[in-house]
């Protein structure tokens, strides 16, 4: 779910991490490299989809203590041999304490990678799950449409607007379906497509309570692939409740 450390090194002033090698790159590299055609098919795509979407999972629900990414891109979704999806880059990443008082907010002004940062961290600086989940969002964008999320190719030129705004436009005008990937298309996945596409829409609202939890996109996205048989035998637990019942999903983070 995340790619191992294999160990570390602290020479005065030098930091160095050594993590296990992962041969096929990026999920960025692979999606959006110059000059080459994606060659991944659907059921691919639909399993680093699934595979990225438990590793976050377990990072807000289950590890103890809990982890908030906030730094989520396809660019720090590493693939191995297998192309097993491995979320890697935790640099910016900070403990989930559900008994801090304060609101904590962005050290620095480091809010991640363009094009990936929810809406609301502009204007309160205040780090939160659904934040993750707006930018693992747009990494679904990224896999469903083939588009990168700064830059949408197949946009009129006069649109200047990112992946989001992009879909957001064609959902407002009912031709939703327009922004998949046309590889993807006519290979008896349409269905899957859609509902896929419907995952990634729901994490990208502008509102961040509207939003699903990442155990929920986990959940949907798992089901989406049930015939492929991606995570049998391989399931996660329930998060755990909080003491008024409710899924804990908007723990603030300690830094």
């Amino acid at each position: 779910m995340w790619v191992p450390l294999l160990g570390f090194c602290i020479a005065k002033r030098e930091k160095l991490l050594v993590y296990k090698y992962t041969p096929k790159g990026s999920l960025y590299d692979q999606l959006h490299e110059e000059g080459k055609d994606c060659k991944m098919d659907w059921p691919l795509r639909l399993r680093i989809g699934i595979g990225a979407a438990k590793g976050l999972a377990y990072l807000h629900h289950t590890c103890n203590p809990r982890i908030l990414h906030r730094n989520i891109s396809s660019k720090c979704i590493l693939l191995d041999d297998d192309y097993e999806p491995k979320i890697s880059d935790f640099g910016l990443a900070r403990l989930m304490n559900p008994l801090d008082t304060h609101l904590s907010t962005f050290v620095n002004g480091e809010f991640g990678d363009i094009g990936y940062v929810a809406p609301e961290y502009g204007s309160t600086l205040v780090a939160t799950p659904k934040g993750d989940v707006y930018s693992f969002g747009v990494v679904l964008l990224e896999l469903i449409t083939g588009e990168r999320p700064t830059q949408v190719s197949t946009a009129p030129d006069n649109f200047r607007g990112n992946l989001v705004e992009w879909i957001t436009y064609l959902s407002n005008n009912a031709i939703l379906q327009d922004s998949i990937d046309k590889s993807l298309i006519g290979k008896d996945n349409d269905s899957e497509l859609m509902q896929f596409l419907k995952v990634a829409c729901s994490c990208t609202v502008t509102t961040a309570k509207e939003r699903p939890t990442m155990f929920e996109v986990y959940q949907l996205l798992r089901a989406i692939g049930e015939k492929y048989h991606f995570s049998a035998g391989d399931d996660m637990m329930l998060p755990p409740l909080s003491t008024d019942g409710e899924t804990p999903d908007e723990l603030i983070v300690a830094m």
